[in-house]
């Protein structure tokens, strides 16, 4: 079974995005922001991360940089509401797998996280 790191400052998203993955097969561990994702990689394995662009504190990009500065591996898919040219590529660039805009199909979503865990 998949853990993966959901982190979603939206508390009904988050719920839903986290009953839909858990439903799935997948073990989630869902945070509100980035501040607390050192510890709970310190405490536990990640097989996968599910990270919103659009955080408090710091956005999806920057804890994307933050983690891959630090040398972590972990596939990471963004999710973003966001409708900016080159977002994918900024996303990308940024050190995530793959970007997924809103609205999306939560089959989507899954099949996104299948493939990059499987990739």
């Amino acid at each position: 079974m998949a853990r993966v790191i959901l982190i979603e400052d939206d508390g009904l998203v988050r719920t839903l995005l986290m009953r839909n993955m858990v439903a799935c097969g997948f073990t989630v561990t869902a945070l509100r922001d980035g501040r607390e994702l050192d510890r709970v990689l310190a405490d536990a394995h990640a097989d996968l991360l599910v990270i919103d662009l659009g955080l408090p504190y710091m956005d999806g990009f920057a804890v994307v940089e933050g983690l891959r500065a630090r040398g972590h591996t972990i596939p990471v898919l963004i999710i973003s509401a966001y409708e900016l040219p080159h977002l994918t590529d900024s996303a990308r660039s940024a050190g995530a797998n793959d970007l997924l805009q809103k609205p999306f199909e939560q089959d989507e979503l899954i099949a996104r996280m299948r493939r990059l865990l499987a990739a």
